[in-house]
């Protein structure tokens, strides 16, 4: 089968084509042709050699497509069916797994381009515990956003403990995970303030439900300006950090006493200033928040199948043109996803 190969750590011109055998099905597995794969930061981090694929990798976690056959198990109601992938392949027998922390499953097969071939490719094998339905009115490109470029967003929110009427923070809202995170936020009643460092998105965010849109240069007094005219005049009840270190102190000192901070992006994996006295003094809650899981993406499916949120269409190329697709992610001018399609 047809593939895009990590060469080398580097630019995008690293990701070169290659072959790949088909992978074969075992078990209750399922072969899947890849109908789109979106490109995320986590990608970005990847080829440049700053996570875990080793040259020879093929990268892609946001994966949608065709079940086409089956392992010996295989349950025969999949085949044929269009669908959506989480990007962690779970064991779904460890403590986390049965706790319902598949995310966080470290026994399994594992994440895609990483532990696992991913979807730079025509075909991915999967499995029904990471594996979604998607409906006909969910095309395929938007259909590969939905796990991670939704489905982190609503996983953070609830890491994050955001209700209605809370007034939430998104730092980094320009990019895939961010814009959909405001959109998540805007349909379950809470209010937005997004955080962005290009000026020319900042329409886009609104349209996308903000109720405020702060330069990241106005930093966190710009935030707390913002809150205040949403009636939060000592803080945002809770932050939803996509970037990482560029944002963080921004994100701290937005908060309100006893805010939440959920971090779920690591653009810049450098140490970053805790601000332990701050945290104390406010009783600030702060948490890692990785992926969804297979729940809250069979949720995110319904919020786009119902209309509730529309994910902001991706800019779709050929696996051919993945480095041309790397570059438009990395630009930073794009608003929500490039995908490949195989």
């Amino acid at each position: 089968m047809r593939a895009a190969v990590l060469a080398a750590p580097g630019g995008p011109e690293k990701l070169v084509p290659g072959e790949r055998p088909v992978p074969e099905p075992t078990g209750d597995q399922f072969l899947v042709r890849v109908s789109a794969c979106g490109i995320c930061g986590h990608d970005l981090l990847a080829r440049k050699g700053s996570l875990a694929a080793k040259p020879g990798q093929v990268l892609g976690h946001e994966i949608a497509g065709r079940v086409e056959a089956l392992g010996p198990q295989g349950d025969p109601a999949w085949l044929g069916r269009r669908v959506a992938l989480v990007q962690r392949f779970p064991c779904g027998s460890c403590a986390e797994c049965r706790a319902g922390h598949t995310n966080t499953c470290r026994t399994g097969p594992g994440f895609y381009g990483e532990d696992l071939p991913g979807g730079y490719a025509e075909y991915v094998l999967a499995g029904p515990l990471n594996t979604v339905a998607l409906p006909d009115s969910v095309g395929d490109a938007e259909g590969a956003i939905l796990s991670c470029a939704l489905g982190t967003g609503l996983h953070a929110l609830r890491r994050a403990r955001v209700g209605e009427g809370d007034v939430v923070l998104v730092t980094g809202a320009g990019g895939g995970v961010g814009v959909h995170t405001v959109r998540i936020a805007a349909a379950l009643g809470q209010r937005v303030i997004a955080v962005t460092g290009s000026a020319a998105k900042a329409e886009a965010l609104r349209e996308s439900g903000a109720d405020a849109v702060v330069p990241v240069s106005a930093g966190a007094p710009g935030v707390r300006a913002a809150a205040a005219e949403l009636g939060r005049p000592r803080g945002v009840d809770a932050a939803i950090e996509t970037t990482g270190a560029p944002t963080f102190v921004l994100s701290v000192r937005s908060l309100a006493p006893r805010g939440r901070l959920a971090i779920v992006g690591n653009t810049d994996p450098k140490a970053v200033e805790l601000q332990l006295g701050l945290m104390i003094l406010k009783e600030l809650d702060v948490s890692g928040s990785a992926h969804a899981n297979r729940e809250e993406l069979l949720e995110v499916v319904e919020l786009a199948a119902s209309g509730r949120v529309t994910p902001v269409p991706p800019r779709e190329f050929p696996l051919e043109d993945i480095a041309a697709a790397h570059a438009a992610a990395e630009s930073g001018v794009l608003i929500g996803r490039a995908v490949v399609r195989p």
